[in-house]
């Protein structure tokens, strides 16, 4: 088993299934930066499916920044209310009217379906600013949204019973590439509990080759420990990673570098640069690599 510095962490959580000897996954694929145009009348969810539909993709990574909502429903961490799973959710929370600040979110599959997760932070009407996990059936844009994305090619999440979590998670698997010519090289990854984030994310991309390298993505660690010397105990949280890279480091080795935001389950809100080797994921890390582009190299994917 590879070592992604699981031992060496003080902190870890019990989940009720047997532990996976895989502790992440990660499938090469390629992605492309788009344009998306999400409609109105419709959820979240079905709105984003449908954007990247209309460019013939599957899904990808989208980042929304300041987005107005006329509905905004969501969740956030919680303990588990019996010993079938080691965290749960809360109570819904409603937003009507509200913004989204910042948020990140995979769209992928369920049951052959588009699905979509997404952790961020919005402001209420009245100011006030709160983070989790957004209800992707239950809200709405307040207008036709035009978003950047990161469109996949060659990979996809799909919805998967978990048997260690006991909870259905996305995992990446492999899809048929449609654009051969084309597109950034990248990686599709998830990572697994009690596995350092950063260490994972290294490991992943030295065995495929991926080196000057942007990271995206949402997951949950067991609490945190920033480079401030802030450190967090809180066992469950939502994470969106604000900024993320892998990159040589002063000493020459590739190490990766993620600036996050971190609700909790004492509703508390963070955010900070992670210490290498101290913070271990919580129950999944979604995350997509993609190779920096080289400076006058621009791919854009086919328009339709």
């Amino acid at each position: 088993m590879i070592d992604t510095g699981t031992s060496a962490l003080t902190r870890r959580i019990v989940h009720p299934g047997p532990i996976t000897p895989e502790r992440f996954r990660a499938i090469g694929c390629h992605v492309h930066p788009v344009a998306l145009a999400a409609s109105p009348g419709l959820s979240v969810n079905e709105a984003i499916g449908e954007a990247f539909a209309q460019l013939g993709f599957e899904g990808g990574y989208v980042r929304l920044k300041n987005v107005p909502m006329k509905r905004l429903h969501y969740v956030m961490p919680a303990a588990a209310p019996d010993d079938t799973h080691a965290a749960w959710y809360s109570e819904t929370f409603s937003m009507p009217g509200g913004i989204i600040l910042d948020a990140g979110l995979h769209m992928g599959r369920r049951d052959g379906k588009p699905f979509l997760h997404c952790h961020g932070s919005w402001r209420s009407a009245d100011g006030i600013v709160s983070m989790g996990h957004l209800l992707p059936f239950e809200s709405e844009f307040a207008g036709e949204t035009p978003l950047e994305a990161l469109a996949l090619d060659g990979a996809i999440l799909d919805v998967q019973k978990d048997e260690e979590t006991n909870f259905p998670l996305f995992t990446p698997i492999a899809r048929p590439r449609s654009r051969v010519a084309s597109g950034l090289r990248a990686l599709l990854c998830t990572v697994r509990p009690n596995t350092d984030i950063c260490t994972a994310i290294e490991t992943a991309a030295a065995q495929f080759g991926l080196r000057e390298t942007e990271v995206d993505g949402i997951g949950s660690l067991i609490g945190a420990d920033y480079d401030d010397g802030t450190s967090l105990t809180a066992y469950a949280s939502e994470i969106l990673i604000r900024d993320g890279r892998i990159g040589r480091s002063s000493v020459g080795h590739d190490q990766a570098t993620l600036d996050i935001s971190m609700v909790d389950l004492t509703k508390h809100i963070s955010g900070g640069r992670l210490v290498r080797g101290k913070n271990p994921v919580c129950v999944t890390f979604e995350l997509l690599m993609t190779e920096r582009q080289a400076p006058g190299h621009l791919t854009r994917a086919d328009q339709h």
